[in-house]
């Protein structure tokens, strides 16, 4: 039972060396009306970013959790909060958010399954948000902020809160690496409105993976009752 329980723990000890080594890497970029602000990119390969500042209408706030501080593949857009300032018209705020260098086999392998939910709080004058719509991607090319397959997406125009269900896709991944990428647009239709939005990608337990994980559970149950035993 020891010799069963150091070798599941040695796959662990293989798994985690092959995260450090692929050096998954977190950018955000920001868009105004389809124009990069680029004073608001950001890339990181320590898990965590942040980015903060203005755009000529709106003021920014974004920040995104990854891996090596999460477990591959899940990639959190945590909230997001976008705030209008006084004008008139339209206009559209995009912020990407992408994570890059991710192992396949830590997400399942060649068929993984991932996991998307969503929220949304439409906070201030919510009547000048025309809608705010959230996507999320998968690219098996390991290309920064890919497009290549769209996994989940949601909608919402109006309401103070929204989320969405856990919402699953399976997803091919013939490459070793593959990326992530969350898109959040919105457009308001004056100034002086505010929300906040969050989105997470997450995999998918395996039914085989959670039988493992059981059984490992059991052994050190076991191993447990025979040490108290003896």
């Amino acid at each position: 039972m020891n010799k069963i329980l150091a070798a599941g723990f040695g796959l662990i000890g293989l798994a985690a060396i092959g995260t450090a080594q692929a050096a998954p890497s977190l950018s955000v970029q920001v868009f105004e009306d389809n124009v990069l602000v680029g004073g608001l990119s950001q890339s990181t390969n320590t898990g965590s970013l942040s980015a903060s500042g203005a755009t000529p209408n709106f003021n920014v706030s974004a920040s995104a959790t990854g891996a090596p501080l999460l477990a591959e593949p899940a990639l959190l857009a945590q909230t997001t909060t976008v705030s209008a300032l006084d004008f008139t018209g339209s206009h559209t705020i995009r912020i990407e958010f992408t994570q890059t260098g991710l192992t396949s086999e830590l997400a399942g392998g060649l068929f993984a399954s991932l996991a998307s939910t969503f929220t949304s709080n439409f906070l201030v004058n919510g009547q000048l948000i025309e809608d705010i719509t959230l996507t999320n991607y998968v690219s098996a090319d390991n290309v920064a902020f890919g497009r290549d397959e769209q996994i989940a997406t949601q909608t919402w125009s109006d309401g103070p809160t929204n989320a969405s269900p856990a919402i699953v896709a399976n997803v091919e991944l013939p490459n070793q690496l593959f990326s992530e990428t969350v898109v959040i647009t919105a457009t308001f239709t004056g100034g002086q409105a505010g929300l906040q939005a969050s989105s997470q990608i997450v995999k998918v337990p395996e039914p085989a993976s959670l039988a493992l994980f059981g059984t490992a559970l059991l052994g050190m149950g076991l191993v447990r009752r025979v040490r108290r035993k003896g």
